[in-house]
């Protein structure tokens, strides 16, 4: 870190107030700029140097050689349903790697971004066998990811109806999405059945599908009477592919057959 990186990172001027609370600022952004660079655990001191008479504080932050670090391994606890690879596969650096702070944030998000886990999941690192290792570590605590839906009424020209949909987010613990769903009335049935693999043959490319079929029968009424006008049957199925441009920006299709 040259002197002209540590202050550019510091963001404290020359005749500002002083705060310690900009201090601490001060010494996380630099060590989250060491921290992209593979340092993992940067030597920052900021020695204060007092001129009570003339009210100043003078403030040198001092930046001490560490070596850089390497990902020695990957610890994941906590978890009971989900299955390891499922949250490995979303860390951005493997086992090996030169440590990079911002691939440990962006790991951190995909993995809340599921909707697996709890909130404010973190990362966590510790000193691995050497100085230059680091080990990561997550302690994840899972959260329901069903979903079950039931809701019934009355009409007085469909009588009963009944809507009835179910749905699995980590099914199995292997990240897939399941989901079903009927609705029936005396007038109108419906069935659907979906499934979707984000991660198939355990490539980025996420593959799903839907099937369903309706029923529906139309009436009109003469002289106080009820009389089906017509029936409508339909059976379709839909397919979804989709796989990442970049790190930010995936591609997606659907195709639709009925």
């Amino acid at each position: 870190l040259t002197a002209a990186k540590v202050k550019a990172a510091v963001g404290i001027k020359s005749g500002d107030w002083f705060n310690a609370e900009a201090v601490e600022n001060a010494v996380t952004s630099l060590t989250g700029v060491a921290g992209l660079l593979g340092y993992a655990f940067a030597d920052i001191d900021p020695a204060y140097q007092r001129d009570a008479e003339k009210r100043l504080m003078n403030i040198t932050f001092k930046v001490g050689d560490t070596p850089r670090v390497y990902v020695e391994r990957i610890e994941i606890e906590g978890n009971t349903v989900t299955h390891d690879k499922v949250i490995r596969r979303e860390f951005r650096l493997n086992e090996g790697d030169a440590f990079n702070a911002l691939k440990v944030k962006r790991s951190q998000d995909r993995l809340q971004s599921l909707g697996f886990f709890q909130e404010n999941l973190e990362i966590k690192q510790t000193e691995g066998s050497g100085p230059d290792r680091v080990v990561l570590g997550v302690d994840v605590e899972e959260k329901a990811t069903g979903e079950l839906s039931v809701s019934g009424g009355y009409s007085s020209l469909e009588r009963f109806v009944l809507q009835l949909s179910v749905a699995q987010r980590n099914f199995m613990g292997k990240g897939q999405e399941l989901n079903a769903g009927i609705n029936y009335s005396r007038y109108s049935r419906s069935l659907q059945l979906g499934f979707m693999e984000p991660y198939l043959f355990d490539k980025q490319i996420a593959l799903g599908g839907e099937i369903y079929r309706r029923d529906y029968s139309n009436f009109n009424f003469i002289g106080g009477e009820r009389n089906k006008s017509y029936s409508q049957v339909s059976t379709g199925l839909g397919l979804r592919m989709g796989f990442p441009v970049t790190e930010f920006i995936n591609f997606g299709s659907r195709y639709s057959l009925a």
